[in-house]
């Protein structure tokens, strides 16, 4: 046992032996502090949920993001008129989602007073492009009409305020515009979207891409505010969505949501992805 000790003592005083444990000894301390070093820098495990600033106003906002140590910055502004000015319409990232302190949010704001933005010229072009050039422009598609013409789901007239508006036009960013499109000569039909499951945005564009209008839209009682609003989902619609089925050009189409996921019906995802198919090839039925 001597010997194998006084071995060892050997081999350890050995210069050249001594100058590798040295700088393995330097490299392992090295590591350890700079393991130490990045769990503080990037607070390991000390992720949180984002709050939902959805709704709340400026004020408010401030006062929570500082309490949750976020940095704010406003980074778009719209004006939609039935929303309160100054409050938050949208943020990135979105609530929910596992942030770390002095993360930053991008937020939009509703303005204050209406930013004015120029009415493009949408006559002649699909529904499907019109509705893309106006949301490129700040602008929605209000309500559909339609009048017997060669051009199926072609725009006719845009108007505004009931009046036929025209091209260059300033009006307040987030307004309506409401088109009148050809529905064909020989009765032609549109398809009846399924928005089961689809949150109210989503919902709102496949009517609206049907070629059909939003009719009444209503909550149930798990719904208190705005913030739930956006999250619920639609549980019924009206007309009742069967397959195959049709609907005339124009017609309104009724939701009700919820947040109670028990229920919504379980739908057949071949059946969505079908429907979905259907409405980007922008099918007419005669």
């Amino acid at each position: 046992m001597d010997k194998v000790k006084l071995l060892l003592t050997k081999f350890v005083q050995n210069p050249y032996v001594k100058t590798v444990l040295i700088a393995m000894g330097i490299t392992l301390s090295i590591l350890i502090v700079l393991m130490i070093f990045l769990r503080i820098y990037t607070r390991h495990n000390q992720s949180f949920t984002m709050p939902d600033f959805r709704g709340l106003a400026s004020e408010e906002l401030l006062e929570r993001a500082n309490d949750s140590n976020l940095r704010v910055e406003i980074s778009d502004s719209v004006y939609i008129f039935n929303r309160k000015p100054g409050s938050v319409i949208d943020q990135n990232p979105e609530p929910g989602t596992h942030v770390k302190k002095n993360r930053r949010v991008f937020i939009t704001i509703n303005a204050k007073n209406p930013i004015k933005v120029e009415v493009p010229n949408i006559v002649g072009y699909t529904l499907r492009q019109a509705k893309a050039i106006l949301e490129q422009q700040g602008l929605e598609v209000g309500t559909l009409s339609f009048r017997p013409d060669l051009g199926v789901n072609n725009v006719l007239d845009q108007r505004f305020d009931g009046k036929t508006v025209d091209p260059g036009t300033l009006i307040p960013k987030g307004s309506k515009l409401n088109l009148v499109l050809g529905m064909g000569m020989h009765g032609e039909r549109t398809g009846l979207p399924l928005l089961i499951g689809l949150k109210l945005n989503d919902a709102q564009n496949r009517i609206i891409e049907s070629s059909l209008n939003i009719g009444k839209i209503r909550f149930d009682e798990t719904i208190i505010d705005f913030k739930d609003s956006l999250d619920a989902r639609v549980y019924s619609q009206y007309p009742a969505y069967t397959e195959p089925n049709s609907i005339g050009f124009g017609a309104k189409i009724d939701i009700w949501l919820t947040l109670n996921q028990s229920r919504i019906p379980k739908i057949e995802r071949a059946s969505i992805d079908s429907l979905i198919q259907d409405v980007a090839e922008d099918d007419v039925i005669e």
